[in-house]
């Protein structure tokens, strides 16, 4: 079940590594323009104001968000490898860091620098990786966990080639470093085949212009002795959701217009611009068929309950009824041979099987305490726990069915098998994400985090583990590292305990169902 309860974003990871080097900053009594707060920039001027001059207002990051940056500094390091011999000066403080750098572009002997400091008239980069060419110039690459070129890669890119030639580098090419996501591992990693270069170098020049173009500007915004005055627009969730979002959507209540699933921002903010905050705000005759039902709810506070298609899908169900929920880990460097980056590597399931209408509940599971790849031994446990008749219910479906086709796909000896229960799954997430249940309490989402104590009065509070993120952060902390052994037992347990509401709470919201129609 991923069922959006962990989305992963690979760009998250540049956003903390970026915000890093600004924390090096501080050493300077100067108000800088840093590539982050250029970059916030784009976004907002409000943003970059409060990051330079009132940065105690932006929370920290999550300790899932940590634990993806510390993720993206192991890819950082890798990524040096790809252009060996050449000088970290990573671990130098802001202006040491700078010296260093000047030192070593000056040589005779020139070698790739690795995070090198360029400071010019208040602009300042880290540079990931500068590497020495023929001709007196350098080759500029950033090196990012995306497995793919975004949009915002370009003025990134571009405000670091303007702060260097600025300088006086002479820069030839700018590269952007990414993961590639067909990399297979077999044995130690391959550099050269983890990563991929993606030359960015005549794509820049309007990008270019641009930073010329705004630094100015941009310092001027920095130094004005009061926060711009900005209101939220759909910037607020592009390219990054903003992390002021907490303090400038203060003056939005609940069931606002913000809620209604699925719709654009840009519709959304529409409906803002003219003044109509709440749902009710809203003619009926404006809105699809889930939004007026999401309406409707914010005004009579009921549910809204579709019977027919309710018994049409509970009467779908075939005894015995497995209710199966998958945990899992993703990295974007590949851990196991025969696995990819950023594939999610099973590590956990729960299984709550109903044999009969109304017979007692039997339970079996499975979590991988070794640091061992557990694919194998997953497949092997979850197969001696499916028999081959009834369905199997999950929430979010595609997520299994993906784990599932991944481990056919690389334990070859589980495809037949596999091939014969993908079609006996299904997915309870269609009752709610198809509006046949709603409640105003879920606040937009089909979630389970949401459904759950919407239907049933069930919730994940007070749980040590009570997120798919979370989950995952805590099993890779514990497995794979050197923890106390009682540390480990702690984990595990509330591993196990997490899974299994999971399944017992699809459980109860079937229950639910049925009692209701």
């Amino acid at each position: 079940m991923n069922d959006n309860d962990f989305i992963f974003s690979d760009g998250q990871f540049d956003i903390w590594k970026d915000s890093l080097s600004d924390e090096r900053t501080k050493q300077s009594s100067t108000k800088l323009l840093t590539k982050s707060n250029y970059l916030s920039a784009i976004q907002c001027s409000k943003y970059l104001w409060i990051r330079v001059n009132q940065a105690d207002l932006i929370s920290d990051p999550s300790e899932g968000l940590k634990h993806l940056f510390d993720s993206g500094h192991k890819v950082g390091a890798l990524a040096t490898q790809y252009f060996p011999g050449g000088i970290d000066l990573s671990a130098d403080d802001f202006l040491k860091n700078i010296k260093n750098t000047q030192e070593l572009i000056g040589r005779v002997d020139r070698k790739p620098i690795y995070e090198a400091g360029i400071l010019i008239d208040r602009l300042y980069a880290r540079i990931d990786i500068l590497v020495p060419v023929e001709n007196s110039e350098w080759d500029l690459v950033e090196v990012k966990c995306s497995t793919k070129v975004k949009d915002i890669h370009y003025p990134d890119v571009a405000f670091q080639r303007y702060i260097c030639e600025r300088s006086g580098l002479k820069i030839r090419n700018c590269y952007l470093m990414r993961i590639n996501n067909k990399y297979v591992k077999n044995g130690d990693i391959d550099v050269n085949e983890l990563f991929e270069l993606e030359d960015l170098t005549s794509d820049l020049k309007e990008f270019s212009v641009s930073v010329e173009e705004s630094v100015e500007g941009l310092l001027k915004v920095i130094d004005m002795p009061e926060c711009p005055n900005v209101g939220i627009c759909e910037n607020c969730f592009k390219p990054y959701e903003c992390p002021l979002q907490y303090k400038c959507f203060e003056h939005v209540p609940e069931k606002s217009i913000f809620e209604f699933h699925g719709m654009r921002k840009s519709k959304q903010f529409k409906y803002y611009d003219a003044g109509k905050l709440l749902m009710s705000d809203v003619a009926e005759n404006d809105l699809s068929d889930k939004h007026v039902i999401q309406r409707q709810c914010s005004i009579e506070d009921n549910p809204y309950i579709n019977k027919d298609d309710i018994n049409a899908f509970i009467d779908g169900m075939k005894y015995p009824l497995y209710f199966m929920d998958f945990e899992t880990f993703l990295e974007p460097i590949p851990r196991f041979n025969n696995s990819r980056p950023y594939q999610q590597i099973p590590f956990q399931f729960s299984v709550h099987v109903q044999k009969s209408v109304g017979s007692t509940l039997e339970h079996t599971m499975f979590l991988d305490r070794t640091s061992k790849d557990p694919r194998e031994e997953f497949g092997s446990k979850l197969k001696a726990s499916l028999e081959e008749e009834g369905s199997i219910i999950v929430y979010y479906a595609p997520f299994e069915k993906s784990r599932l086709k991944e481990l056919a796909r690389d334990f070859p000896q589980y495809a037949d098998w596999v091939d014969m229960i993908l079609p006996r799954i299904v997915d309870l997430r269609d009752p709610f994400s198809k509006f046949w249940y709603y409640h105003s309490s879920q606040r937009g989402s089909a979630s389970i985090k949401k459904v759950l104590p919407a239907v049933t009065g069930i919730s994940y509070d007070g749980m040590e583990i009570s997120d798919g993120s979370s989950a995952f952060r805590e099993y890779t902390r514990v497995t794979y590292s050197d923890v106390a052994e009682d540390e480990k037992q702690r984990v595990y347990n509330a591993l196990e305990k997490y899974c299994a509401l999971d399944t017992e709470g699809m459980v109860n919201i079937v229950n639910k169902l049925k009692e209701i129609t």
